[in-house]
């Protein structure tokens, strides 16, 4: 077996690592938002009058953008799959497969605890940061209870741990070998979890009254018991609890869309002349009905929640936007939490209101990934796009060191607001808070390229790596002898982000070979300027339709199929500007709807 040198160029699709990448920027704008913009006074009467009308998309697409957790589980489970059949290609045991994704998975959760509860963002470190003018004011006892905070880490080192045993028990004799099996048994088996749902939440209900709302006679919450004060029995148990039916994300039903990256992860693992050049559209399809599914849900879960009648004072509307303002935590959606949404109001939520939930925010997940691999590996252009995202992907090497240093932004807040405020950490308006998105990327920024510098060393991918590359004789063998342990767990830099061989799914040897011998480009373009415009949910896509028009009349020459995608986007970008230049303009009070 020859050893993994530094001269080994590593397989890639660009998509995963983009897509790993514009995540976590997305997670730190979007954390950067509903952390410190002062939404609150924003939105109270009658100072929302006052607002520009764009704040009322912000309003609808903010919250959902911000329930997205499940793309990069997604992604994480595609890259899992298509790393699980290479392992087998190479001859490696099923055996030392399971062992790999369960110490893995394993590892990784013991490092999402110490992240959350200690040296996270939200950990005793992150404290420290929340209270730079005053240390002594923080909550340092964080590390008693957060450690079973569960949040989108954890769902992937469960689904590691998980995936890896399904994985090993389906490629039995050979099994692994027939993809459609697979792919039907992935199916069978994501259809299983969801449908299983309800009922295992149900049961895990009947740990205590409200789990996992619900608290001990002390206050402490039944989800987060704390070490030294709840009996070791309720502290054993927690994080198997939470696993199941954790308030954020948990693997029912969320194991589902770790079995859906699983499935596309074994479609691509193929060689590309067995990939169906339909199967992107396909998947997106699927993706399209979970979505409008799911929107339509969600619209008769509002208005379930806004006709509703309540106690004098209060206001229908504020409740159901309290409500959609957590589509991100996933168990919220439940029908369990109605006595704990608002303190004092019953909210009444519609039964499967966390089904429609699920299938709008994963089957968008679902479109966007799929519309990335059809617009990249599927046209041929994995490594021009390689070049021109750099600093993107950048963000998506140690994505859960990026996740766990979001003190950063609190720092960069604590100065930006004392600056404009005087008064530390006081909440801003737009301005303010898109200053401090600004800054805190410019500062993450940097930090990776320096970092880039020595390999990521000293990241918790690091550790992580560490440990396994040395103790797990499955990746233990691919290094040379002569490698320092310390070096085992750095990252190939130079073959894994600057030049990888990455992977293109198109049928043809060459991307310009491809290019010059039809009008595939063309049709592309006009198809998906077409669904960009009539969708208007996915208008701004026209802006992708675009650029990818002009490139087909660039290579391709002049047809009806570029001439036409080319005026339909440009229609379709035009028509986005002016209604972006519109809601800029007109303040909410011309709507008279408060």
């Amino acid at each position: 077996m020859e050893p993994e040198k530094k001269s080994v160029t590593k397989r890639r699709f660009i998509s995963l690592d983009f897509a790993r990448g514009i995540a976590i920027v997305a997670m730190i704008v979007l954390h950067v938002i509903g952390d410190y913009l002062n939404i609150d006074v924003m939105l109270a009467y009658p100072n929302i009058n006052n607002l520009a009308t764009t704040n009322l998309f912000a309003l609808i697409l903010l919250p959902f953008f911000g329930g997205l957790a499940g793309f990069f589980l997604l992604v994480s489970a595609i890259a899992n799959m298509v790393s699980m059949q290479r392992h087998l290609e190479r001859g490696k045991s099923i055996r030392s497969l399971v062992i790999k994704q369960i110490v893995g998975g394993v590892l990784l959760l013991i490092f999402a605890m110490l992240s959350e509860s200690t040296f996270g963002y939200h950990g005793v470190v992150g404290n420290f940061f929340r209270n730079l003018n005053n240390p002594a004011a923080g909550d340092y006892t964080t590390f008693l209870w957060q450690w079973n905070t569960f949040e989108t880490v954890h769902t992937i080192a469960w689904c590691l741990i998980l995936n890896g045993i399904v994985q090993g028990l389906l490629s039995l004799n050979g099994n692994w070998k027939n993809t459609r099996k697979m792919i039907i048994s992935y199916i069978v088996l994501g259809l299983v979890v969801v449908g299983l749902t309800q009922p295992i939440w149900d049961l895990v209900g009947l740990i205590g009254p409200g789990y996992p709302w619900g608290t001990y006679a002390n206050g402490h919450q039944f989800a987060q018991p704390w070490i030294g004060t709840e009996p070791f029995w309720d502290i054993f148990r927690a994080p198997f609890l939470t696993a199941l039916a954790a308030p954020m994300e948990p693997i029912f039903p969320y194991l589902a869309v770790s079995f859906m990256g699983s499935i596309i992860g074994l479609v691509i693992s193929q060689p590309k002349e067995k990939i169906s050049k339909h199967f992107p559209k396909k998947v997106f399809i699927v993706g399209g009905v979970m979505f409008i599914s799911g929107v339509v849900g969600i619209l008769f879960a509002i208005l379930k929640i806004m006709n509703a009648s309540y106690p004098p004072g209060t206001d229908s509307f504020d409740v159901a936007i309290n409500f959609y303002r957590f589509i991100s935590f996933h168990r919220h959606w439940a029908p369990d939490n109605a006595l704990y949404m608002s303190p004092g109001i019953t909210v009444p939520i519609m039964p499967f209101s966390w089904l429609f939930q699920f299938l709008a925010l994963n089957g968008f997940s679902l479109m966007a990934i799929m519309l990335l691999f059809r617009l990249i590996e599927f046209r041929g252009r994995g490594k021009a796009f390689a070049k021109r995202t750099k600093n993107i992907r950048r963000y998506g090497i140690v994505a859960f060191s990026n996740y766990n240093n979001q003190s950063i932004y609190v720092v960069i807040f604590f100065l930006i607001s004392l600056m404009i405020t005087k008064v530390p950490y006081q909440k801003l308006f737009w301005s303010g808070t898109v200053l401090s998105i600004f800054l805190t990327l410019v500062v993450f920024s940097l930090i990776l390229y320096g970092w880039e510098k020595i390999k990521y060393t000293g990241s918790l991918e690091w550790f992580i790596r560490t440990v396994t590359n040395n103790l797990v004789p499955a990746r233990k063998d691919r290094f040379d002898k002569s490698m320092k342990w310390w070096q085992k767990g750095q990252v190939d830099v130079e073959n894994t982000f600057y030049n990888a061989e990455w992977v293109n799914l198109d049928t043809t040897e060459t991307e310009v070979e491809k290019e010059k011998t039809n009008d595939s480009d063309s049709r592309f373009a006009i198809r998906l300027a077409l669904v960009s415009l009539c969708s208007i949910f996915f208008i701004v896509v026209n802006i992708i339709s675009l650029f990818v028009s002009l490139r087909a009349k660039k290579i391709e020459g002049k047809n009806k199929h570029n001439t036409a995608g080319l005026a339909i986007s440009i229609s379709g970008v035009v028509i986005l500007v002016g209604v972006l230049i519109t809601t800029l303009v007109i303040k909410v009070g011309a709507l008279g709807l408060f």
